[in-house]
């Protein structure tokens, strides 16, 4: 029997000869044979998950299809109904917020938020809060913990819904909101700090707190130049608009790419007119067709009677072609920038003040441009671009300290990106200074509260090796005693350190800042928090956005009879149990392992200690015992 079982591949033991297989076997630690027990409550639970993460009506349990696939699974498995299903949501929702906030609890890191703002079908205002964080791997961890309601999109309405829900969440440590550049959300920010300094928890008085989606901005500089070539974009657009109305104009496109030795499934997708990213998009894929609807402009006279009758505007023109060519090639940079800074299981803090450099380097290039129509488009966002993000030093010095912490490029890259956009030598200077003096209260708050304190150069500390200070006059003496001091203060403080270590290559391909800032925490035990929570800071709204495109699922239609209750237990969970869980353990360090060991050597000196007082025995049964006992422990 046990040559059978070690041959037959259908028993635990069997040993395969493919590695993985006999890594299977091995995980049955036992041996034994294990099979699966039926647990209706079990089955419940994974049947609740399953309606929340595929966003199913709280009906779907009551359907035949479904029934009968689940009873040839599991015949006795009772299925739930809708009350059951809503019932089971809400509580799980409750639990799964309990076990988020018990992990809250143990995060020392402050938090980062975004907020934003959204009507459902219902005629409802929602608010939706997203929480951004970095656990002790040095993960990015991003938590929806509230879609509720809002009685006006007011800013202090909206200040105040923020204020509730961070209470309800215990949440007090709070770095940045980031909002767009609506005027009600500076009242909403301006009472936020009114209520977060009143915790006392507030770094700097809030003078960090706002800060504007940096997607949001490049929105309205792209919007700005698009307008100047609204007529031709236009002309392009009821081109796309024509063959996109039907099925039978699409074939007849199709057509016409096939005689252009162009593909059969030739499409160009629509663009969403309050979206600029889609319609460069559009742009860039009719761009490719463009001798496809030349050509339809002289052959086809339904084309040519879509644009005559109805008098709108097209088919483009070869002038209308080229400047979208060229506007086409300028928005490639604004796109690619949008895609990164839209990133939020990534870091993008340290990539704004970068993107920003890039983008207003390419708008001054092409102001140059000897064509009059980019020209004249580079010059409108030019005026966008002043307005918010043109004036260095009323931009929140928070992006361009991330910026710094990313050892890449350090306070240098700072310098020399202010010097390639005209900055005067003023203007740098000032700057370079406000960001290492920034720098610098940062880390002195951060190490106060680890309980460091300053070190204090003394002059009784202060040692001059070869060098006769009683023979040395008072003027030289104290230049030694100066020099001496800031050569100290450059090898204790980890700002001085961190600043003149080595730099990391600037062509380092997949270099991850905060694998970095993981690997080189030890060298670093202050600036490494702090750079964990900068690092954490979303710089746009769009993980908040997201969470309008999951609302706009759960509230459609057919479920428009939610609560709003219902709603958010549904989002929350939806967000909760696709997050992989963070961890918050941090290893133990070399000291805390040596006074380990030395607390289990003192615990084995005790146990053989006692062992040694216990009083001899004569009886024969009791010495077994012993001897049993003993040998058991």
């Amino acid at each position: 029997m046990w040559a059978h079982t070690r041959k037959c591949c259908t028993c635990p033991l069997y040993v395969s000869a493919d590695p993985k297989q006999a890594k299977l076997n091995r995980d049955n630690v036992t041996g034994a044979p294990q099979y699966h027990s039926f647990s209706q409550k079990k089955i419940d639970e994974k049947c609740i998950e399953y309606i929340i993460k595929d966003e199913l009506p709280f009906r779907h349990v009551e359907k035949e299809g479904f029934r009968g696939f689940c009873y040839e699974m599991q015949p006795r498995w009772k299925p739930m109904n809708r009350k059951q299903i809503a019932k089971g949501v809400y509580e799980r929702f409750q639990f799964e917020k309990a076990k988020l906030l018990s992990q809250l609890r143990e995060n020392e890191t402050r938090i980062s938020i975004t907020t934003d703002t959204w009507t459902s079908i219902q005629n409802i205002n929602y608010l939706v809060l997203t929480a951004h964080f970095m656990d002790s791997n040095w993960t990015l961890h991003k938590r929806i913990i509230n879609f509720c309601t809002i009685t006006s999109h007011k800013g202090d309405a909206i200040g105040r819904v923020v204020d509730q829900c961070l209470r309800s969440w215990e949440i007090t440590k709070v770095f940045t909101i980031t909002m767009d550049n609506a005027s009600a959300n500076d009242v909403a920010v301006t009472y936020m700090k009114r209520r977060l300094n009143t915790c006392k928890t507030l770094m700097f008085g809030g003078e960090f707190l706002h800060l504007r989606c940096a997607c949001h901005i490049i929105n309205l500089i792209v919007k700005d130049g698009i307008k100047e070539l609204e007529d031709g974009i236009a002309a392009i657009w009821n081109c796309v608009k024509y063959i996109r109305s039907s099925s039978q104009r699409l074939d007849k496109f199709r057509e016409f790419s096939v005689l252009e030795n162009m593909r059969s499934n030739a499409n160009v997708p629509l663009d969403v007119i309050i979206r600029w990213n889609s319609t460069y998009l559009m742009l860039e894929a009719a761009l490719k067709y463009e001798q496809v609807f030349g050509r339809m402009a002289d052959e086809d006279m339904q084309f040519r009677a879509y644009f005559e009758e109805s008098g709108r505007i097209g088919p483009p023109s070869e002038e209308n072609w080229r400047d979208a060519e060229a506007f086409t090639v300028f928005l490639k940079r604004f796109y690619d920038a949008t895609v990164k800074l839209s990133a939020w299981k990534s870091v993008t803090a340290n990539l704004v003040f970068a993107e920003m450099i890039g983008l207003q380097t390419e708008i001054d290039k092409h102001m140059q441009s000897a064509d009059p129509v980019l020209k004249r488009v580079a010059t409108s966002m030019k005026a966008k671009f002043d307005k918010y993000w043109g004036s260095f030093e009323s931009v929140n010095k928070i992006i361009m300290i991330a910026n710094v912490l990313d050892p890449r490029y350090k306070l240098q890259w700072a310098t020399k990106a202010l010097i390639q956009v005209n900055a005067s030598a003023e203007v740098i200077q000032s700057i370079s200074a406000k960001l290492k003096g920034i720098l610098m209260r940062m880390y002195d708050e951060y190490k106060s509260k680890e309980g460091i304190s300053n070190q204090e150069n003394a002059e009784s500390d202060i040692v001059l090796e070869g060098v006769d200070v009683e023979g040395l006059d008072e003027v030289t003496k104290a230049c030694f005693r100066e020099r001496l001091a800031e050569r100290t203060e450059s090898i204790s403080n980890e700002v001085y350190q961190y600043l003149s270590d080595k730099y990391v290559n600037l062509l380092a391909k997949n270099f991850e800042v905060s694998a970095w800032w993981k690997l080189n925490q030890s060298a670093y035990p202050v600036l490494s928090k702090l750079a964990k929570d900068i690092l954490a800071i979303p710089c746009s709204t769009v993980p908040s956005e997201n969470a309008f495109s999951l609302g706009s699922r759960v509230v459609d239609p057919f479920k428009a009879s939610l609560t709003p209750k219902m709603v958010e237990a549904l989002v929350c969970s939806s967000d909760w149990l696709r997050a992989d869980p963070p961890s918050f353990y941090d290893d133990p360090t070399e000291d805390e392992l040596e006074m380990y060991t030395a607390m289990e050597e003192l615990e084995k000196e005790n146990a053989s200690a006692q062992s040694l007082k216990r009083p001899p025995t004569n009886s024969t049964t009791n010495t077994s015992v012993q001897t049993s006992a003993a040998a058991t422990n």
